[in-house]
């Protein structure tokens, strides 16, 4: 099983690439105006989630009539529609026991920075999840990684710890070997990837890791 989350931030992908990251074992999770995305790409969301404040009424009243699972919140909450999705995936794996092989969210990035911001802190907290643009995908680590078959992609590390401690890469236009960066240096933005097969290493720290498409 797959996850997909659609937020309300900002969208500029095509159809073709949402399709892609859709098939019969895709499950999609709306949060709140995330779902006027899902109804101009033509999908289904299992839940749309959130205080439905920014769904558009004429999409939300369409997906009453689909008999969509609609969990609304009091707005006065303590946490954004983005990561009261996450909880639910979250409760949807421990009740069926079960990992999603991937958890996708669109539409992170953009329109509101607070939220943005936001949305990229929450990936310490739920580990597991992928942020996309058409041409970049996020992730979170906190420790050593490897990256296969992204030969020529762009490659940037933004620390989330005040030092990366004992940073070495190797496969990269520009590598290093045991390296200790700090947080507000920035040495790691827009490396190249060189090799099929790249190592990413460091004795501490936590990232967030940007792939880009050249």
């Amino acid at each position: 099983m797959k996850a997909v989350v659609f937020l309300n931030g900002e969208y500029k992908y095509s159809q073709e690439f949402i399709d892609r990251l859709f098939d019969e074992e895709t499950v999609l999770l709306c949060a709140d105006g995330g779902a006027n995305y899902a109804y101009k790409y033509s999908k289904r969301p299992s839940y749309i989630i959130g205080d439905l404040d920014s769904i558009d009424n004429p999409v939300l009243e369409y997906f009453k009539t689909q008999g969509i699972n609609i969990v609304k919140y009091n707005p006065e909450k303590d946490y954004t529609d983005f990561e009261l999705i996450l909880q639910k995936i979250n409760e949807l794996e421990k009740k069926n026991g079960f990992k999603y092989k991937s958890i996708n969210i669109l539409g992170a990035l953009g329109k509101r920075i607070d939220l943005t911001l936001s949305n990229l802190f929450l990936m310490e907290k739920y580990p597991n999840i992928t942020i996309l643009s058409e041409d970049e995908e996020i992730f979170y680590k906190d420790e050593s990684f490897s990256i296969n078959n992204r030969k020529d992609y762009g490659f940037s590390i933004i620390p989330l710890d005040e030092i990366i401690e004992k940073l070495t890469l190797k496969g990269f236009k520009y590598e290093t070997f045991n390296l200790d960066v700090e947080r507000k240096i920035s040495r790691l933005v827009s490396n190249i990837i060189t090799s099929d097969e790249c190592k990413v290493t460091f004795k501490k720290g936590k990232m967030l890791v940007i792939l880009r498409k050249h």
